[in-house]
């Protein structure tokens, strides 16, 4: 055999065994029980498997019951009955709980009532009362006149301080309506009612009116004031929940009111109070006060007709206990065609994780009316299955350790490519031999994707475990690249350049189940990103793919021409994992992988970066988002992804809606830049690279001669990371995790090239 066919068939027979090995860790992982993080907390659904909720007959009425600062492990710790037959009867999920600034409960409820990611004024929970109420200068109803111009009907609460959250929400990025779920149902000749309230020491608590008031700030029955609390000499405060006068008042209402909020209150006094209670008294309380909702919920079920009516228990704002606060808060949906399981909905497409702002819509889908375009959540449906309070729990637990692993596994790992940078910097100008040394860390750092890729399989542990784990498997991988380049004479690069392709695209197709528990992924905790392919690791398959392909095509010279026609297809491929809206669209990835692969594939096939070709590529890259967008917006409502979301906010809003878009972006990209540690990696990445092209004089030059096809690859991963900054809204965390490709490779092939040239003068 020659030279050239040995080398062809020892780098398939390498990657052929790197597969097999990644394979058999994989399965050996899942048969042995090691992947609770899989397999327990997040468990994986068939596609199409969920419903949408509806009545069965005609709808009844909507009832929202909030418990603010219940905790996920309250439900887990001895399960009241009641909760527990809603949870038996019904489905149960996490919540993500963001809002238009701080995760308050003036947030959290208006957020609820706008169906988008709303913002209220600090004193907003003091500003709802009867219209009847008198105040020092008249009526609660006078005010409001005095303030927006319109008397309230007899019998009406209001929220007086309406047009000032109407401004604040006007300031944000993009389209908030205050009261858009009171204003659809007011629309539709129906009515809105409020009872309860959160009163503390601190004065009026009644947050409940933004969940149910109309764009006016109007809720037309209900009772908020003192009707519904009582003297209680031993609970905070002196009084407490009249749960018996909630029920009264509830008695109260007409059939026209199809949608009721219930504030029931007692927890958020206790949880105002708890920094003045003895530890062990408030937790005795907070005990007392969910049983005491537990018998309040029995009663107002056997006043529901379950067959017709919706019950929804929820947490607005996550509970707090002192020791630890909560990221997500519990939600149970009961009533109508529910059955038992895990709620979901397209906005995130997670069994088991919902957003605040998918509340309405599911209530007006419930009611059979359509949601507005300012809505950003999507009606939940439910996945039906033997899931309760304990699935919940333990998705929680996966999420709150990732959560609080990453910060601190992510700055090790970005402060590792920093001083190994600084090394090798040092070692180039100084022209000091140390490759032989460099090249396994330079290796482990290209490895690190893809450990944190592989960690899921193991069971969740805590801070200090999974930085051990995460130095473990990277460790072992790194041995496993060398030992494989040096049994089947295969370059290393090339070896985890095409493990992390192979892991990522196959993740990606069979739904991102590794993703979804990665420390290096997103996080339903932030919000920002809920399935697919997230920006952290678009990057690194944007770079892993590049430096594969073109390490192919440079050391198999004898098959060159066959491996250029097949990076082209292997681009195209990627794309489309990327791109295709039923693995999860990333608009920005789309962009930044169209642009890097085409103008890779042109160099590699030998055409020069001209205007015209500039052009060309340009045109392909909006031609195939267009595209993209077109067939997105096509598809129904609940399967579209966000491009076409945003596509309806855009036919909607118009320019205006673009402008909000582009500014929102560029906000997030530049907090980002200010705070993330992602931007000390790129930016330092950048100037690294930089200099490299001018100092030591000719290197570059020398090293684009030696590995011609090597060195357009990692032009184009320059060229990715540049446009990946550009066009995400967290475009600095792609840009750094694409240069995790091609730095470490680029400074490599420097210090080869030093010390040839350093040899060659001896």
């Amino acid at each position: 055999m020659t030279q050239g066919g040995t080398l062809i068939s020892r780098t398939i027979w390498a990657i052929a065994a790197l597969t097999i090995i990644l394979a058999g860790l994989a399965f050996m992982l899942r048969a042995s029980g090691m992947a609770p993080a899989l397999t327990g907390a997040l468990p994986a659904f068939p596609a199409g498997e969920s419903f949408t909720i509806g009545a069965e007959g005609s709808p009844g009425r909507v009832v929202i019951v909030t418990m603010d600062f219940l905790q996920i492990k309250d439900l887990e710790e001895g399960l009241p009955p009641n909760i527990s037959a809603m949870a038996e009867r019904g489905a149960i999920a996490l919540m993500n709980v963001n809002t238009g600034r701080g995760v308050t409960p003036e947030n959290t409820h208006a957020t609820i009532g706008a169906g988008a990611h709303a913002v209220a004024a600090s004193n907003a929970p003091s500003q709802g009362m009867a219209s009847s109420d008198q105040l020092g200068n008249g009526t609660a109803a006078d005010e409001f006149f005095r303030r927006t111009g319109l008397s309230p009907p007899a019998g009406t609460l209001v929220y007086l301080d309406i047009a000032r959250m109407r401004l604040m929400n006007e300031g944000l990025s993009y389209p908030v309506v205050p009261g858009s779920l009171g204003e659809i149902l007011h629309e539709s000749g129906w009515r809105t009612a409020a009872l309860g309230n959160s009163d503390d020491t601190h004065g009026p608590q009644r947050q409940i009116l933004s969940i149910v008031m109309d764009s006016e700030g109007i809720v037309d029955a209900g009772s908020v004031g003192n009707e519904v609390i009582r003297p209680d000499r031993e609970f905070t405060g002196g009084h407490s929940t009249h749960y018996g006068g909630i029920l009264r008042e509830y008695e109260k209402l007409g059939p026209e009111v199809r949608l009721v909020a219930v504030d029931l209150g007692d927890l958020g006094r206790l949880q105002a109070s708890r920094e003045y209670m003895a530890r062990g008294h408030w937790n005795s309380w907070r005990g007392e006060a969910i049983r005491r909702s537990d018998e309040f919920i029995g009663a107002l079920m056997g006043r529901l007709d379950l067959k017709k009516d919706l019950l929804i228990l929820v947490s607005p704002t996550p509970g707090d206990n002192g020791e630890k606060k909560d990221r997500m808060s519990p939600v149970i949906m009961c009533g109508g065609n529910i059955s038992r399981g895990l709620l979901v909905s397209s906005t995130t497409r997670r069994p088991g994780v919902i957003m605040n702002v998918d509340i309405a819509p599911t209530a007006l889908n419930f009611l059979g009316l359509s949601s507005p375009g300012a809505f950003t959540g999507r009606p939940a449906g439910v996945v039906p299955g033997e899931y309760g309070v304990e699935t919940a729990a333990g998705m929680y637990r996966v999420l709150e350790s990732v959560y609080e692993a990453r910060p601190y596994l992510q700055k090790g790992f970005v402060f590792f490519q920093l001083i190994l940078l600084i090394v090798a910097l040092g070692l180039i100008f100084m022209k000091k031999k140390g490759k032989e040394y460099l090249q396994p860390l330079f290796l482990a750092v290209m490895s690190v994707p893809l450990a944190y890729l592989l960690m899921p399989l193991f069971p969740a542990a805590g801070i200090l475990m999974e930085g051990l784990l995460l130095v473990l498997i990277t460790a072992l991988l790194t041995c496993i690249f060398i030992f494989i380049s040096q049994k089947w004479g295969s370059d290393s690069f090339l070896l985890v350049s095409c493990a992390t392709f192979l892991v990522i695209t196959a993740d990606i197709m069979a739904g991102s189940p590794l993703q979804k528990v990665s420390i290096m992924s997103y996080d339903p905790v932030v919000g920002a990103r809920f399935y697919g392919l997230g920006n952290e690791y678009m990057g690194v398959l944007i770079g892993a793919t590049l430096v594969g392909t073109t390490s192919l095509i440079q050391y198999l010279e004898k098959r060159r021409s066959f491996l250029i026609a097949l990076s082209g297809a292997v681009y195209a491929f990627t794309v489309y994992v990327i791109a295709a809206p039923q693995l999860g669209t990333n608009v920005g990835g789309t962009i930044a992988a169209s642009a890097a692969f085409l103008v890779t594939f042109l160099l590699i096939c030998g055409i020069s970066l001209t205007w015209r070709p500039v052009l060309a590529v340009a045109s392909t890259v909006v031609a195939v988002v267009l595209g993209l967008t077109l067939y997105d917006s096509a598809r129904p409502v609940q399967c579209q992804s966000h491009i076409g979301r945003a596509a309806a906010q855009v036919m909607t809003g118009g320019l205006d809606e673009v402008i909000n878009i582009i500014i929102r972006k560029s906000e997030i990209n530049m907090k980002l830049i200010k705070y993330t540690i992602w931007s000390r990696i790129f930016l330092s990445s950048l100037g690294m690279l930089a200099l490299l092209f001018y100092r030591p004089p000719g290197v570059m030059e020398g090293v684009r001669e030696k590995l011609p096809f090597l060195f357009k690859g990692l032009v184009g991963v320059i060229a990715g990371s540049i446009v990946a900054f550009i066009f995400n809204d967290s475009g600095v965390v792609a840009a750094a995790t694409t240069m995790i490709f091609g730095v470490p490779v680029l400074i490599y092939l420097v210090l080869d090239h030093m010390e040839g040239i350093k040899g060659d003068m001896v």
